[in-house]
């Protein structure tokens, strides 16, 4: 009888040894495959870590991933024959997403405004702040399908003078000024 528990036991010892081994090396393996996702998604690769960053001076020269994302409509308010599609390659330049120019059903606006189409401001004081600070104001319209309008105004020369919105000329103080003066009412 002694012999027949001992062999007994053995076996399950055996087997118990085989199911503790597949444990390990299930969890090696998935331990394997959790550090390779999480590599992958957080560490990068040793290149792209080592390769030196060049910023931009400003952040016209490389437009952020929200400016691509506002789409833009331009009208032209202001009399002046050609300063929507000045104002369209300007904003373009700045890195937002103009979707349609044109003229607008008043000629006479003596200032440039903004107009928010969807109720997400930021967008709209965005697009003011690369206009050097104009007014914001609320209609929304979502069948109109567009973030913004600008409506130009008389003013647009004076807007768009001195090159590129947020250039290097403009002193860093003053481009932080103008996006101050937007977001108070």
């Amino acid at each position: 009888m002694t012999a027949r528990k001992a062999s007994t036991r053995g076996r399950g010892s055996r087997t118990g040894c085989l199911e503790t081994g597949a444990i390990v090396v299930f969890a090696l393996v998935l331990g394997a495959f959790a550090a390779s996702t999480w590599m992958r998604h957080v560490g990068g690769n040793d290149a792209e870590r080592r390769a030196p960053v060049a910023e931009p001076a400003d952040s016209v020269s490389r437009p952020s991933l929200e400016r691509a994302r506002i789409r833009v409509q331009v009208r032209n308010g202001s009399g002046i024959p050609g300063a929507a599609a000045q104002v369209t390659e300007y904003l373009r330049d700045a890195g937002f997403d103009v979707v349609d120019f044109g003229n607008a059903e008043v000629s006479d606006e003596p200032r440039t405004v903004v107009i928010d189409r969807v109720g997400a401001r930021e967008r709209a004081l965005e697009v003011a702040a690369a206009l050097r600070g104009v007014p914001v104001r609320s209609e929304v319209d979502t069948s109109l399908y567009l973030d913004v309008t600008v409506l130009v105004g008389r003013d647009a020369a004076a807007i768009m003078e001195g090159g590129s919105a947020g250039s290097r000329d403009t002193p860093g103080w003053r481009r932080w000024l103008t996006r101050l003066r937007t977001l108070l009412p």
